[in-house]
């Protein structure tokens, strides 16, 4: 009888990855695609897309404080994984979105019972 032992594969990435869900723009080719970055570390990302380039092909992904050039390393259905050429900031890409005011404060006061103007 023969006996098999499976074990787990370990993660063996050396930076950490982050949960991300924050939209973003694949450019390669001429082709803007819209994509939903899934995860991010400091050197990669884990992409989804309707439609994703080809392993091998240099991209630049754009999003919210992030522009960087890379490679996709490989692709699935509706996904694909980037090589950056540099490293990147991850918190800043996974950060909350700043409030940005630019008129002053409105103060409401009531005009008539619960109406406010």
């Amino acid at each position: 009888m023969t006996c098999n032992s499976y074990h787990p594969q370990t993660d063996r990435r050396r930076e950490s990855r982050f949960v991300a869900n924050a939209p973003a723009t694949l450019l390669w080719d001429g082709v803007s695609e819209p994509v939903t970055i899934l995860n991010i570390s400091v050197f990669g990302a884990l992409l989804d897309s309707a439609y994703v380039p080809p392993v091998g092909v240099r991209v630049t992904l754009i999003g919210d404080h992030l522009e960087v050039c890379g490679t996709v390393i490989w692709q699935g259905e509706d996904r694909c994984g980037l090589l950056f050429s540099r490293a990147v900031d991850p918190l800043a890409v996974i950060q909350e979105p700043f409030v940005r005011t630019t008129e002053p404060p409105i103060t409401l006061h009531e005009v008539a019972p619960g109406r406010y103007g």
